[in-house]
């Protein structure tokens, strides 16, 4: 009888479970291990800044599947604690430190890199001081919530989608909140348009947001007291450092695999890489760029889980691609709600791309229906084609809908003139007959 084919993961996070899910589902058979460092698997870490505000009341609440779930529901062996240390490609072993500190190894047929990514750090002085954090994973998140409750004030480093939901999270409890961003705007992967308006609310809500400024070091005896810029420096009991990620491609450059330009796995539609039988899928590996027809390194859950589920398939001996990405993200602070899809007008230019573009305001609801928010959208239009190719909404409500239908828009290649006909649902608690993104389409046709 035929030994059953061995499927080895390594990375318990969104990718690395949706992989061995998927992988379980084509071959039922199979022997599926993963093998994750931490002992968590299968968690959102984003949510850790609504962990952080106290609105999920423990880290538990983060992880949707525990490895015995697994087990018992998926056949799937999960090692936690355990760390990899070598992959032997030629004889299809993995070397690897057990749980209880012993030296193991595992064979496989077909392996999978959910590596996921590590938090960009820039070289700092004081970056070792207690009181200085990032915010990827469970373990680190529990213990920064532990020290917030003694601390008052507190400087987070970077104004991206982390930076801000944090900022969000820490004034709602009562934290004197400083963000120091290297860029003269917040949210640097918008436009400048919708840039300011995340400013005044940031502002509105009492955030100290400081742009422009380059931070060098922290200060401090014991832990950190001070974060210092370039020209300033600012007192504080606690640093957060929200600058961006990298992919964590350590293993795969061990083994040769072929990195992209970005220093993420390069991967076919299949996500296999440059090694026969090796995937790579989640925040460790660039993805297909529908506008840019380029590969692009985009980290974002549902791209990782989707990205899981065609190299889990594959590596068991189904047939699945991933057909690309758009790029989208939506995420809030205080009120406000901001939605990007497609490229920006500014990350169409670096890429050689001549465009126009269109910025209007609008209401959220029809005029005489209670409680109208405002609306602001900006498409990004190819010029040779009229194509839209990006899209971005801000608002106090109602931007998920819109930025969805965007995303398939410009999936799909749409024009303004096929958006504009497009039959949209409509009622006055919902929309204006008019809707945000068909006035959008109206004045991208004039």
């Amino acid at each position: 009888m035929k030994d059953p084919q061995k499927v080895v993961v390594i990375g318990g996070g969104a990718a690395g479970m949706a992989s061995a899910a998927s992988a379980r589902r084509v071959n039922k058979d199979a022997k599926i291990t993963v093998i994750e460092a931490s002992k968590y698997v299968s968690y959102g870490s984003c949510g850790i800044p609504y962990y952080l505000g106290n609105l999920v009341d423990d880290v538990s609440k983060l992880v949707t599947y525990t490895p015995e779930q697994f087990k018992k529901e998926r056949n799937v062996e999960v090692l936690t604690n355990s760390y990899v240390t070598k992959i032997k490609v030629n004889s299809k072993t993995i070397e690897y430190i057990s749980e209880k500190g012993e030296e193991k190894e595992i064979e496989f047929d077909s392996l999978i890199l959910a590596t996921g990514a590590k938090p960009f750090i820039p070289k700092m002085e004081g970056l070792n001081l207690r009181g200085v954090y990032t915010v990827r994973f469970l373990e680190g998140a529990a213990k920064l919530r532990e020290d917030l409750a003694s601390s008052k004030k507190v400087t987070i480093i970077g104004a991206g989608y982390i930076g801000l939901e944090l900022a969000e999270n820490f004034k709602k409890l009562d934290k004197e909140v400083t963000i120091l961003e290297l860029l003269p705007r917040p949210m640097p992967n918008v436009d400048v348009e919708m840039a300011n308006i995340i400013e005044q609310e940031l502002r509105k809500n009492g955030v100290k947001l400081e742009l422009n400024k380059k931070v060098v070091g922290f200060e401090g005896k014991n832990r950190v007291e001070r974060v210092v810029t370039e020209d300033s420096k600012y007192e504080t009991d606690i640093v957060v450092v929200t600058v961006g990620v990298r992919p964590n491609v350590t293993l795969a450059k061990q083994i040769g695999v072929e990195l992209g330009k970005s220093g993420a796995i390069k991967t076919n539609s299949r996500m296999e890489t440059s090694i026969k039988g090796i995937f790579a899928a989640g925040d460790n590996a660039e993805a297909h760029h529908i506008v840019l027809n380029a590969p692009a390194y985009i980290p974002l859950a549902q791209t990782a889980n989707k990205m899981g589920y065609v190299a889990g398939a594959n590596a068991a001996g189904g047939s699945e691609e991933f057909p690309g990405i758009v790029g989208s993200a939506i995420t809030k602070v205080f009120d406000l709600e901001i939605g990007k899809t497609g490229v920006s007008e500014e990350e169409a230019k670096r890429f050689g791309i001549e465009v126009r573009s269109v910025f209007i305001k609008s209401k959220s609801r029809a005029g005489y229906y209670p409680e109208g928010k405002d609306v602001w959208i900006k498409l990004i239009l190819e010029k040779s084609s009229n194509i839209i190719i990006g899209g971005q909404i801000v608002g106090y409500e109602g931007v998920w809908g819109r930025i969805a239908a965007l995303t398939f828009a410009i999936t799909n290649k749409l024009t303004p003139k096929q958006v504009l006909f497009s039959d949209l649902p409509y009622a006055p608690p919902f929309s204006p007959v008019w809707d945000p993104l068909i006035v959008a389409s109206r004045v991208a046709l004039r």
